[in-house]
């Protein structure tokens, strides 16, 4: 009597020959693949570097704006966002959006690289259906960077705070501040389910790069020069505005609530709908 081995695929699942690959077998097989990779580990070592780091210079940064100025020499400017608590802590947070664009350039890898390297082929002919693939990499890219990204915000306002006199200075406790913290958190792992869905979008790593800062980072600057109404207001729905609108905010916020969540689901979600699509019609 003999016995029929199951057929094993390149992406570490068992062919079924129906097409049908539960998604956890997927997302297990996906976790192999991104662990796999020292380009993930050293851009999650870099973002937590840069994040806190970042965060840490523009704190010791108002300090010293404020000790200048209680010393009748302010400078030019003064600490950035001004005196206030609220300012302060929030100009802080803001400074974490630098190391973010390297997770969004790791959501743009764990597709772009796999088109890349032609090894999307043998993962597409392990799960025919497709639409596991990116839904498990979004899913992974969500479990993993979420504590992340919380950890390095959370550490980023902590030490940049840590360098303010009490007067001001806020801590995890004070009202507002936690939800900005979780707000940024959030911002961040957008942001690299952006980079994903881009990377399905474009297969190709400098060109979801590319757009991922221009459209992110550099359009919200410069669209309101152009001075057309609408465009400046469509400027504010990016994930960095969204994340700075909850929480700890200096004066009215330029979102509301609501108007910060669906935007930031947007952004996480419309782009992956739309290189999920892309993935079932196009050949890989």
């Amino acid at each position: 009597m003999s016995t029929t081995r199951p057929s094993t695929s390149p992406a570490g699942t068992a062919g079924t020959g129906s097409g049908r690959v539960g998604l956890a077998r997927v997302v297990r097989s996906e976790w192999t693949k991104l662990a796999s990779l020292r380009s993930t580990w050293m851009l999650l070592l870099v973002f937590v570097l840069l994040g806190v780091g970042v965060a840490t210079l523009a704190g010791w940064g108002s300090a010293q704006a404020i000790e200048a100025t209680e010393a009748g020499t302010p400078p030019a400017g003064g600490p950035p966002g001004g005196l206030g608590r609220e300012a302060l802590a929030a100009s802080i947070l803001s400074t974490t959006s630098l190391a973010t664009l390297l997770l969004g350039v790791l959501g743009a890898l764990a597709v772009s690289g796999e088109y890349a390297t032609g090894t999307m082929t043998a993962t597409l002919t392990a799960v025919p259906r497709r639409w596991p693939v990116l839904v498990a990499k979004a899913v992974l890219l969500a479990l993993v960077l979420a504590p992340v990204a919380l950890v390095v915000s959370g550490l980023a306002l902590l030490a940049g705070e840590s360098f303010l006199p009490e007067s001001a200075s806020l801590g995890l406790q004070d009202d507002g501040v936690l939800a900005a913290v979780v707000a940024h958190a959030a911002a961040m792992v957008v942001t690299a389910l952006l980079g994903l869905g881009l990377g399905a979008l474009l297969r190709s790593t400098a060109g979801s790069i590319t757009v991922l800062v221009v459209v992110v980072f550099l359009a919200p600057g410069l669209v309101p020069l152009f001075g057309v109404d609408w465009l400046t207001t469509a400027s504010q729905y990016v994930p960095a505005t969204a994340a700075g609108s909850l929480g700890v905010t200096t004066g009215e916020p330029a979102l509301t609530t609501t108007e910060a969540v669906l935007t930031l689901v947007g952004w996480a979600l419309v782009p992956l709908l739309a290189g999920l699509v892309l993935l079932q019609r196009r050949d890989a």
